[in-house]
């Protein structure tokens, strides 16, 4: 498939395409009328054909694409599952599929698919996002996604996000004819009011005399096409299309469907690294695929180390990661020097994202987020957190619980605690760094310390089993118990830590990544079954980075960010980050899919890296 892949954001790839000599930019915009005299990246237009069939044309300066295909009756649905040739590359199909029509055992795999009665089922709902899983399902996320008449400048971000990659101006120009002005973020708007305002700056709103509307749909259309480009290689297209909710209701239900019925297609697509801070701002953010990936790791990856015996609850911050920040700071003057206190677990409460480890806090999301503090919980948030302390309590080893929270606006923690370790709350007031609260907070840590023993090995132990339950969360418990097993040491500072075995490091950890990159040296400890591997073409030297034509095959399990291996014949060919999840690594036919970090045996590999000992070991641990 001549397709490359420079972002992914959502289902939306953001690259560039080519359907036999016709080369595109996705998402795209088609212009089934532009203005007179301006160009368009991308046009259609409709050629006479015989009864009962038409016959449309694609094009721009890279060359042409022919389309003819017989007008199904009734249109509505079609024939279910049709999947017809209907030009070089292209098919044509009608949702619902089935297993016999329109899937890629009948029709080799397609550059272009048309999405036929899209318009139809878009306004039955959730019928239309069971349409695109099954597209996606049986075709891969390689082919180009054309979904005919459903598009408005309001919508294009949603149905970007949702993997439609080219949207047609024809629904706003109807709009147009029945005298409808639209707004890129209002959707239906008074025009009057925008031309009073200089709401748009075209050349039909900001002339002297109104122009024709149609002159100013198509000028809507190019501002939202390059508003969701830009959004989505931004890594931000979600956020704007929680911002396009209001402007009309079927977004907030589609969505909503969306994160329901796409949710593994969407989580695929999420990377497992971030950067700077996302804002999670309305109730639509908490289902974001991010956020509930870190929720469902918590539950089945996450154990509390086993040295932990005092769960300490405390609240979150706006400065991440929380232990940075000033409240954080002025906890931790509450129990220094205490007695054994390298047993406690400090556990922080925060929404959208449930309870953070302190070990977990450089994880992303929870070092890149932000949301509005109003000391309201609505449901979802409350279960969310919920969960993860059903989750804490069932498998820590607790003797006691320490819940350093606001009574009042934390009582809905209650009933989790019921017939658990002695439960101690330590705020009467309300005021979690008052005088008073950290003096009770010491206290009652110094009192559920009592009788405790020091963890043998020290602090550096209790380090080791919580990077020991960050790897699980990444890798899975059993690939996290192989790259810890002995002998291990730690060495580096906090901010970036070295895992080694004495002589070779098996893997670093930088705060600002919140993730492990694994060496050579580390990813032999996982060998012959590792985690996240890339199964490279034997004939590859490998002496640059990784694409998709020398991939064989790939753990489906690889998300963006991920530290995977590359087997060659079973063999341990190197290590990287991928920068494809795993399906599309197989199923693109151009673009990069892995950078290289490490070979296996390379001239560039280093004593500290590979072979040779360490001048500096770290201790044991």
């Amino acid at each position: 498939m001549p397709r490359t892949v420079d972002r992914l954001d959502g289902l939306a790839l953001v690259g560039a395409a080519r359907v036999g000599s016709l080369a595109v930019a996705t998402p795209t915009l088609i212009e089934s009328q532009p203005p007179a005299g301006e160009g368009a990246a991308l046009t259609l237009r409709s050629h006479p054909a015989p009864a009962g069939s038409r016959h449309l044309v694609l094009a721009n300066a890279s060359g042409q694409l022919d389309l003819e295909f017989p007008v199904l009756a009734p249109e509505v649905m079609g024939a279910p599952g049709t999947g017809l040739v209907v030009g070089e590359g292209t098919v044509f199909v009608h949702a619902p599929l089935t297993s016999s029509a329109g899937s890629p055992s009948n029709v080799p795999r397609p550059d272009l698919i048309v999405f036929g009665n899209a318009r139809a089922l878009w306004a039955d709902g959730l019928p239309f996002i069971h349409a695109l899983r099954e597209i996606r399902t049986a075709y891969g996320g390689s082919p180009l996604l054309w979904a005919p008449r459903v598009a408005l400048p309001h919508r294009i971000p949603l149905l970007a996000y949702l993997g439609v990659d080219l949207v047609d101006t024809t629904e706003g120009l109807f709009a147009a004819a029945r005298d409808e002005y639209l707004d890129p973020t209002f959707g239906p708007f008074d025009r009057a009011v925008a031309r009073t305002e200089r709401l748009c700056a075209c050349a039909a709103c900001s002339a002297d005399t109104e122009g024709p509307l149609a002159i100013h749909t198509v000028h809507a259309y190019r501002r939202a096409i390059a508003e969701t480009r830009a959004a989505a290689r931004a890594g931000r297209l979600r956020e704007l299309v929680e911002s396009r909710l209001p402007s009309e209701p079927v977004l907030a239900e589609m969505l909503r469907y969306a994160d329901r019925e796409l949710a593994s297609l969407l989580e695929e697509r999420t990377p497992v690294i971030g950067a700077g801070v996302r804002a999670y701002v309305i109730l639509e953010s908490q289902r974001r695929p991010e956020m509930a990936r870190f929720r469902r790791r918590l539950l089945e990856r996450y154990r509390p180390p086993a040295s932990k015996t005092v769960l300490l609850l405390v609240p979150c911050s706006k400065t991440k990661p929380y232990r940075h920040s000033r409240s954080h700071r002025r906890f931790a003057t509450a129990w220094d020097g205490l007695h054994a206190v390298e047993r406690v677990h400090v556990v922080s409460v925060s929404s959208p994202i449930g309870l953070v480890p302190r070990e977990l806090e450089d994880v992303p999301p929870a070092r890149h987020y932000d949301i509005p503090v109003t000391g309201d919980w609505v449901e979802p948030e409350r279960e969310a957190v919920l969960a993860g302390l059903r989750h804490l309590l069932a498998q820590g080893k607790y003797s006691s619980v320490v819940v350093h929270l606001d009574p009042e606006e934390y009582s809905f923690l209650r009933p989790a605690f019921s017939g658990q370790p002695p439960l101690h709350w330590t705020i009467s007031d309300g005021r979690t760094t008052s005088p008073d609260a950290l003096r009770t907070l010491r206290q009652t840590l110094d009192g559920a310390l009592a009788g405790q023993k020091s963890v043998p090995g020290g602090p550096l132990a209790v380090v080791r089993e919580e990077l020991r339950e960050l790897a699980s969360v990444q890798f899975g418990r059993a690939a996290a118990d192989r790259l810890f097993a002995s002998p291990v040491r730690l060495a580096g500072r906090p901010w970036f830590q070295r895992l080694t075995d004495g002589r070779a490091d098996l893997a670093t950890l930088r705060e600002e990544r919140g993730l492990f990159h694994l060496t050579v040296a580390g990813a032999r400890r996982l060998v012959p079954d590792p985690p996240l591997f890339v199964d490279v073409e034997p004939a590859l030297s490998l002496a640059g980075d990784l694409f998709t034509p020398g991939v064989r095959a790939a753990d489906r399990e690889i998300r963006v960010g991920d530290s995977v291996v590359l087997l060659r014949s079973g063999m341990l060919a190197g290590v990287g980050e991928a920068t494809l999840p795993g399906p599309l690594m197989s199923e693109m036919g151009h673009g990069l899919a892995v950078r290289v970090r490490h070979r296996a045996h390379a001239p560039t590999d280093t004593p500290m890296m590979e072979e040779g000992p360490l001048s500096d070991p770290g201790p044991v641990v």
